[in-house]
């Protein structure tokens, strides 16, 4: 059993994809929300959200994957995610879970409100690491683990998160070539709006002398985000310029002092990106002492 877990900013976009009925799908869970659609569970979670201004990215998004090696029922399956989200800590939070049966590994996705209804907001530190021992502990729970389990799950681990990765891609390519091609006046700045419409950031890439280099493409559902030219070899700009896609203005030669903001967001995503790093070599660094300690 395997599970990821992290803090967005959260969208109807997001609780709707769980509910996409081609992933072959079906809600297993909810609690304190009655809405149908993404928008109206949305605006359920937003009033809870009003009372903590402070706290930007106040959705949690949750994949849990039990062991393929047998068939979950549907009551075994909302087990798991009940257990899961007391081990987290939002059993009384707003949640809606999901399972997809899309993929070899049926998995379930949660959208869980990260304030609960006195307004606090529950620490995310480490909150991928907290989701995958909460997992073992289910797993061995039910009597799910094993040594060879443990060998299973690791290469299953990688082949889910190639799985996702592989999903949001495609999906963000998609997005690329419709909003090329529906930016009215084929102007880059259009291009942004329309990928953001659509459930994607496009971040783009100044040097300090104010040119574009490139730009990077965030997913907001996952908060998972990727050079253009790892989406595909069509995403760069020199591709989108051969179609049409307008630049001037807004790219080659930018004059430094109209894209400050730009630059300045550039630096503190390195400086994020570096502490991310340091986090994971931190946890790292704990396991791998406990784990000597066991020894």
């Amino acid at each position: 059993m395997i599970s990821k877990a992290s803090s967005i900013l959260g969208s109807a976009q997001s609780i709707n994809y769980i509910m996409k009925e081609e992933k072959n799908s079906y809600e297993l869970c909810r609690n304190d929300l009655i809405g149908e659609k993404g928008t109206e569970l949305l605006a359920e979670m937003r009033e809870v959200q009003k009372m903590n201004n402070l706290c930007k990215k106040n959705t949690f998004s949750i994949v849990l994957s039990p062991s393929n090696d047998a068939k979950h029922s549907p009551k075994i399956l909302r087990e798991f995610a009940e257990k899961h989200l007391e081990n987290l800590g939002l059993k009384d939070n707003q949640y809606i879970a999901y399972v997809h049966q899309n993929t070899k590994a049926t998995h379930i996705h949660i959208i869980a409100n990260r304030i609960n209804d006195k307004g606090k907001a529950l620490n995310d530190s480490y909150i991928g690491f907290k989701a995958q021992h909460s997992a073992e502990s289910i797993a061995k729970e039910y009597g799910l683990t094993s040594a060879k389990d443990v060998r299973k799950e690791r290469k299953m681990e990688v082949d889910f998160d190639k799985s996702i990765i592989k999903e949001i891609k495609s999906n963000i390519y998609k997005a690329h070539n419709q909003s090329v091609l529906n930016s009215r006046n084929r102007r880059f700045d259009e291009y942004i709006q329309q990928m953001y419409d659509k459930g994607f950031i496009v971040k783009p890439t100044i040097n300090k002398g104010g040119k574009l280099q490139g730009f990077r493409i965030k997913d907001k559902q996952s908060d998972l985000d990727f050079k253009a030219s790892e989406i595909h070899k069509n995403c760069s700009i020199k591709t989108m310029a051969e179609k049409g896609v307008h630049f001037e203005n807004i790219t080659f030669q930018i004059p430094i002092e109209n894209n400050a903001k730009l630059v300045q967001k550039e630096e503190e995503r390195k400086e994020q990106i570096k502490t991310e790093k340091q986090e994971i070599r931190e946890v790292e660094r704990v396991e791998n002492r406990s784990y000597r300690t066991k020894r």
